[in-house]
């Protein structure tokens, strides 16, 4: 029986991708008017901007940092940064947090695990602020034991780094823990890579093969390992 479950984050515990599609349209919006551009040279300049961001800063979690999209989008298009990235980076993450939807069965399972004593921590790659505020957002703090970011780690998912931080801030062995997200890459393989048992969180089954594959937080399977 395994003792401790370490979560990814973003699209595991909630909706990532409907609360990004929210901020972004409030970003584009925002960053039209603000640097007074139309919409789509906006949302061109931006996409340029992420993709060089991106590429700069590649697998490091500053790659996912909003602020420098932003800052960098203001350069590209000939305006100055200061105050327009911060009132961009703003409002992305007003309409993000405000947009949140925690996904079902997620409370109800985190609950039913503490009772058996697992000890449950948080593994995602990211910047350590904008995760905390996540989680907190979320109303889930008090189920943690533990987190790591890609931040405080220095280096990303599928690296056994941040898997093996956790670990340690767990006392725990590899035999004894598992790990549920929902990428391949980035959550399955980095518990294959650190000797994790990996469940695959609205995972691919055909592609699974040895891979636990769970479609809910209420699916029992999940629960058959502690």
């Amino acid at each position: 029986m395994k003792k401790a479950l370490i979560i990814d984050l973003d699209n595991t515990l909630y909706d990532y991708t409907s609360a990004d599609r929210v901020a972004f349209k409030s970003l584009v919006e925002t960053g039209a008017r603000e640097l007074n551009v139309s919409e789509d040279t906006f949302n061109e300049a931006y996409l340029k901007a992420r993709d060089i961001v991106q590429e700069r800063h590649k697998r490091r979690a500053s790659s996912h940092n909003r602020m420098l999209y932003t800052q960098m989008t203001a350069e590209i298009l000939g305006k100055s940064p200061l105050p327009a990235a911060l009132t961009l980076y703003e409002a992305y993450w007003k309409a993000f947090f405000g947009s949140m939807q925690i996904f079902d069965g997620v409370v109800e399972a985190l609950t039913e695990l503490k009772k058996r004593g697992v000890k449950l921590a948080v593994c995602t790659d990211m910047l350590a602020r904008v995760q905390f505020q996540k989680i907190r957002v979320l109303n889930i703090c008090e189920y943690f034991d533990a987190i790591v970011t890609s931040e405080e780690a220095r280096a990303e998912k599928p690296s056994a780094v941040p898997v093996q931080i956790l670990l340690d801030k767990l006392e725990m062995r590899t035999r004894e823990v598992a790990f549920i997200g929902d990428g391949y890459e980035r959550d399955v393989l980095a518990a294959k890579y650190s000797g994790l048992t990996p469940i695959w969180f609205k995972g691919d089954r055909e592609k699974a093969k040895d891979t636990l594959v769970v479609d809910s937080w209420r699916d029992a399977k999940m629960f058959e390992l502690f």
